[in-house]
């Protein structure tokens, strides 16, 4: 069986051998294949088991039925971007690709409910779902997901901004939880719409999703702490969940989540302004096998958030980017206890300062990679030579820059710059001389 990438097989035989077809998105390009091309191909190849389409800007429902009908062991099916696909392509996938595991409908804009449906309830050995930036889908569709779905392992619908709670298990502690939330808003008795007005969606409590792993809920900015409560409770052994942008969940979502313990290995809570200290002190301390954390943009986290986080024996990836409260003792607490910490974002927290970067460069011997740009303390002579992008004769005005990204050797060269600069700083103070930060590498003191 044959691979081809941005390329369609050239006689009856090869397309009778062609297993897997791949057009990846170009903007730089024009597409390599059109619509026609590919339709015109597709019922000589019965043998297709995987499609990547993304790159045919063009592609129509009709080539997508045409794919449907004649590939039957098509188990891999990726159409993100092809935005003139519609319900009805979606709908044969759904009576004739019976054998698709895996469907990437990501930016296809013109998909409905109905055809998320049809996919969920045709498709019964469907493990990956990513349903990305869909501006049509609701809460209809993912309740179709929850109760069909039943073998899902991975399911992205970022960026779906009509998806409601309503979309997700009800279990009792939801009717306090929102009858709380609408007393403290002032929304009692005010219209609702008639995707809130949904029937609760009850679920036994035996029924879970075992397998699912990855969850992406990035962005779905509607949804609340009663979302958590339902997917957490039909989902338990989640161990990858990206909430960032959910910018409704508090402290409650936090402690609910905690309920996942040590299946939890990656979390993205970046960009939630409600969630305090509180929230992550209870996640870091339940969830002990985390590997990765964002906290990014999170205006009510203080050092004490980065500090629990730092005990976290297995973290290897840590972003706390844009938190305004941060200061050197959280850098300092790091690079004492986390020191299997390969990849740090701490861009745009404006109070570190080169003693807190002195500190974590010293200490992070498996430091790969570290982000600081935005940070001030670093706009000084000398440093932006270290930084990824930078170009050799930036001039004067290198100082000026915000981008600072460093890597690799990279970093362990930062690190020898700033060490040098302390000790001649302390040099210049025992001989009692006026110490002049300078840009080079040199040790001598004028």
């Amino acid at each position: 069986m044959t691979a081809y990438v941005d390329a369609l097989p050239s006689d009856e035989e090869s397309c009778y051998y062609a297993a897997h077809l791949e057009f990846r998105a170009n903007p730089h390009s024009d597409a390599p294949v059109s619509d026609d091309a590919l339709a015109a191909v597709l019922p000589h190849c019965p043998h297709i088991t995987s499609a990547v389409l993304g790159g045919i800007r063009d592609l129509s429902s009709r080539t997508l039925i045409l794919l449907a009908s004649h590939a039957d062991e098509l188990a891999h099916l990726d159409i993100a971007g092809c935005a003139y696909v519609t319900d009805l392509g979606l709908k044969a996938v759904a009576t004739h690709a019976t054998a698709l595991r895996a469907i990437n409908l990501g930016r296809t804009f013109s998909t409905t409910d109905a055809a998320l449906a049809a996919l969920v309830r045709g498709l019964p050995l469907l493990e990956e779902l990513a349903m990305d930036m869909l501006p049509l889908v609701t809460a209809r569709a993912t309740r179709d997901v929850w109760t069909y779905a039943k073998r899902l392992r991975r399911w992205s619908l970022s960026g779906c901004k009509n998806v409601t709670d309503s979309g997700f298990p009800w279990v009792p502690a939801r009717d306090a939880l929102e009858v709380a939330r609408e007393e403290s808003s002032g929304g009692r008795g005010r219209h609702r719409s008639w995707m809130e007005s949904l029937p609760p969606l009850v679920l036994p409590p035996l029924y879970k999703l075992h397998d699912l792993r990855f969850l992406d809920l990035s962005h779905c900015a509607r949804l609340t702490d009663a979302a958590v409560l339902g997917l957490v409770a039909h989902a338990p052994r989640i161990s990858r969940l990206n909430v960032a942008g959910c910018v409704e969940l508090t402290d409650r979502a936090m402690h609910e989540i905690c309920k996942l313990r040590d299946h939890l290995s990656e979390i993205d809570v970046a960009g939630l302004g409600r969630v305090t200290d509180a929230g992550v002190f209870a996640i870091a301390s339940t969830c002990t096998r985390l590997r990765s954390v964002d906290i990014s943009f999170m205006p009510r986290l203080t050092d004490l958030a980065i500090q629990e986080l730092a005990t976290l024996p297995r973290l290897r990836r840590l972003a706390a980017a844009g938190l305004p409260r941060v200061t050197d003792q959280a850098a300092f607490f790091l690079a004492e206890h986390a020191r299997g910490l390969a990849q740090l974002h701490l861009s745009f927290c404006t109070r570190l300062t080169l003693e807190g970067v002195r500190a974590l460069l010293r200490r992070l011997a498996e430091l790969e990679h570290l982000s600081l740009s935005g940070v001030p303390a670093l706009r000084r002579r000398g440093v932006s030579r270290f930084s990824e992008g930078h170009h050799q004769h930036e001039g004067h005005d290198a100082r000026k820059q915000i981008h600072w990204v460093f890597r690799g050797e990279h970093i362990r060269a930062l690190g020898a710059f700033l060490e040098k600069e302390e000790w001649r700083k302390r040099e210049a103070e025992r001989l009692n001389i006026l110490f002049e930060p300078r840009g080079d590498d040199s040790r001598a003191l004028y």
